[in-house]
């Protein structure tokens, strides 16, 4: 009997130990990261939501549960410049944004978010892949903003108002509501609107008390917060092909285990692809929907003479390093 107490008793030391052991590896393995993933966008049909959706999917299922996406839709956590200060300052927070928004921080990155700069699709897709962008990235890197989605096509932008614009001169002197971002304030200036920089979740309603009489968006944004139903005419100015990037806190993300830093990379890659497939997708439906909604959609606009008055909008915008808009041109045309 006394053997056989020694022996349970020796087992059961053991396997006290070995409980010890697992739980104080527990935390490091097991822990699990909560992020808070912020959009402008509300309708949940709009291909930016539902990409947002995918991507926190498979990244919880890849990282087996330790990084949680909590979605926050309609700039529930703030406007789109806030948030991003939140994430320079460290929050743990992944925000869907744009080059023009991002250039507060590092103002070269504007020139992205800039009119008439893509003559393709494909050269855009050099852009992104090229030193030029990378340079640019690292940059923002070091402003405190990882970026997790750098690609993603949000979709061409074009001018809903409540007369056709064909030609600048249609829309000299109309007060349009713009995103707080330096080139597209200059942009609009410079066909000789007057450009008008309000948060997305206030359009809306600033066209319908008149404090803007225009707005410019791409086709799923305006059909996603029914601009449609305070504006009735859509002038195809085709003024910015308009790209996603998504960003997160850069401590953060050093904070990450690699292995969770490869899953939010490679994921992000994929979420880029996405949004892309399902912008192009989607444009010509959103399209029949304005129309059924009433929406007249002008075609015959004069987008050479646009793009002309536009080229001033690059050398306007404080802070962007000399030359590097033919940097930018000559990225793509490689």
């Amino acid at each position: 009997m006394t053997k056989r107490r020694s022996a349970l008793k020796l087992l059961s030391t053991l396997s006290a130990g070995l409980a010890l052991a697992l739980a104080a590896a527990t935390p490091a393995t097991a822990q699990t990261y909560n992020l808070r993933f912020s959009t402008s966008q509300v309708n949940p049909n709009e291909p930016v939501v539902k990409v947002m959706h995918s991507f926190a999917d498979r990244v919880k299922e890849r990282s087996g549960g330790r990084i949680v996406l909590n979605i926050f839709t309609g700039d529930q956590l703030g406007p789109q410049k806030k948030v991003n200060e939140m994430i320079k300052g460290g929050a743990r927070v992944l925000s869907v944004t744009d080059y023009g928004q991002l250039s507060q921080f590092v103002p070269d990155v504007g020139i992205l978010a800039g009119p008439y700069l893509y003559g393709s699709f494909d050269e855009a897709n050099k852009l992104f892949t090229s030193d030029v962008f990378k340079e640019m990235s690292g940059r923002l890197e070091q402003q405190g903003l990882k970026l997790i989605v750098s690609n993603g096509l949000f979709g061409v932008r074009h001018v809903l108002g409540s007369k056709p614009v064909r030609t600048p001169a249609d829309i000299a002197g109309v007060t349009l509501r713009v995103p707080p971002s330096p080139i597209m304030l200059e942009t609009f200036t410079a066909f000789g609107a007057r450009p008008t920089a309000l948060p997305w979740g206030e359009t809306y309603n600033a066209l319908q008390t008149g404090v803007v009489d225009a707005a410019e968006a791409n086709y799923g944004s305006l059909v996603g917060s029914k601009l449609y139903e305070v504006r009735k005419v859509l002038s195809t100015t085709s003024h910015q092909i308009m790209y996603v990037a998504m960003v997160t806190s850069t401590d953060f993300f050093k904070s990450l285990p690699p292995d969770l830093q490869t899953v939010l990379i490679d994921e992000g890659k994929k979420a880029g692809d996405e949004l892309t497939k399902l912008t192009l997708a989607s444009d010509a439906a959103y399209a029949e929907e304005l129309k059924k909604n009433g929406v007249q959609i002008v075609t015959d606009v004069d987008t050479k003479a646009f793009a002309e008055k536009a080229k001033v909008a690059y050398s306007k915008v404080p802070g962007l390093t000399p030359g590097m808009y033919d940097k930018v041109r000559a990225a793509m045309a490689h």
